[in-house]
């Protein structure tokens, strides 16, 4: 598609240097061609001279809210358009071609149902298949639904592990995405693990617990879901569960990877859930 927005071609291009994948650069084209649409319409101030410098804190949040209560956009979906903002935005600021952040102080809304988290594994599929989210966040959380904890991952050799462990279809397809975005930074590192430093500093190639989190806190704000590690397994683990209510507790723990005291862990927080859900039922 043709880019109609200030400084397109610049900022495009910057996108693809970082790396990022066509379909994501889409989306910042498809967000951003909209927002600059409905500002020449609905912005006396910005649509008289079209200076960026007009644009402020204001106008973003009355499109957000236009999305939002016009065309009923989920809070997931605004947080991506929110996040495309910023990033154009940021990329503007640091190149001093505006010298205020109109974004600087909006923040992406977090999903008030906690059922969107609780449940989030019936999202995966979904999840795995958006190139706009970082291939790390995605395959931490399909690992995540295979038993496997955030320091497992990160083991150096870990790899190894991928060929005891049985995929769907999406995860497959997935997992193709994957080695394509792996095999410049595995040849580059000399390493065949999975999560490597996009730019190698020192000895060591593997990106640390904090990182990864960062990855995490990236995508957060575009799913509009909270992704912390171990809430997300504990999430898993109780759905699971749930689901599995008649399963052998055996069977359970050889799928979940789990010993027989974390088993009984889990499915103490899940009887305590249920009692919650039961006493909630009868105040209503």
């Amino acid at each position: 598609m043709t880019a109609k927005f200030p400084y397109a071609k610049s900022f495009l291009a910057s996108l693809e240097t970082a790396g990022k994948q066509a379909s994501t650069i889409e989306q910042y084209e498809l967000t951003l061609a909209d927002f600059f649409n409905y500002e020449q319409h609905f912005n006396e101030t910005f649509a008289k001279d079209q200076l960026l410098a007009d644009l402020t804190e204001n106008d973003i949040q009355a499109y957000l809210a236009m999305l939002r209560e016009q065309r009923q956009f989920k809070t997931s979906t605004l947080n991506k358009c929110l996040s495309n903002l910023n990033g154009y935005f940021s990329y503007l600021f640091s190149h001093r071609i505006i010298t205020t952040l109109p974004t600087f102080t909006i923040k992406g809304q977090p999903l008030t149902n906690r059922q969107q988290t609780t449940t989030w594994p019936e999202q995966l599929a979904a999840w795995l298949a958006m190139d706009d989210l970082h291939p790390y966040t995605r395959l931490f959380l399909l690992l995540t639904t295979k038993g496997y904890t955030a320091t497992e991952m990160l083991t150096p050799g870990f790899y190894q592990q991928l060929n005891a462990i049985t995929f769907t279809a999406v995860e497959q397809a997935f997992l193709v995405k994957l080695r394509a975005y792996l095999r410049p930074l595995q040849t580059q590192s000399g390493s065949s693990d999975l999560f490597l430093k996009q730019r190698q500093r020192g000895t060591d190639p593997h990106i640390t617990l904090a990182a990864l989190h960062k990855y995490l806190a990236g995508d957060s704000q575009r799913l509009g879901v909270p992704l912390k590690p171990v809430a997300l397994r504990q999430d898993f683990m109780l759905w699971f569960l749930n689901q599995h209510r008649t399963t052998e507790p055996t069977e359970i723990m050889q799928q979940l990877r789990l010993d027989e005291t974390s088993l009984e862990y889990y499915q103490n927080l899940l009887r305590q859930r249920d009692l919650r859900t039961l006493k909630a039922t009868k105040t209503d």
